[in-house]
Formats: C-alpha cells, structure tokens, sequence
C-alpha cells in the first residue's frame, strides 16, 4: 500500500535531531533548549490520541 503526500512531520523531525545531535557533539552552538524531548513526547501522544481517536 502507497501512501500519497510528502512525509513533513518526519523531515521536521529530522531535521530536529539533526540539529539537536549537532548541538550535543558541539559541531554548531545553538541556544541551549533542554525542554525539547518534552515537546516531541507532547507532539508524539497527541498524534497517538488523534489517530485512535478517529476510528
């Protein structure tokens, strides 16, 4: 099965931790963020809830 459209969410997110890795090996310096896993767990639950939701 195929599925139409280009995947956004999953570039956004690796762009994310591409750039959160980047930071963490100080290749780049960037403002430190240290609630982002919060924020993807938040983003992660409410896709979860809104797909079983939907049924």
């Amino acid at each position: 099965m195929k599925q139409k459209g280009f995947p956004t969410f999953a570039v956004i997110l690796l762009v994310i931790g591409a750039v959160w890795l980047l930071s963490e090996l100080s290749i780049i310096k960037i403002i430190s963020i240290p609630w982002v896993p919060v924020v993807l767990l938040i983003i992660a639950i409410g896709m979860l809830y809104n797909h079983y939701t939907k049924a």
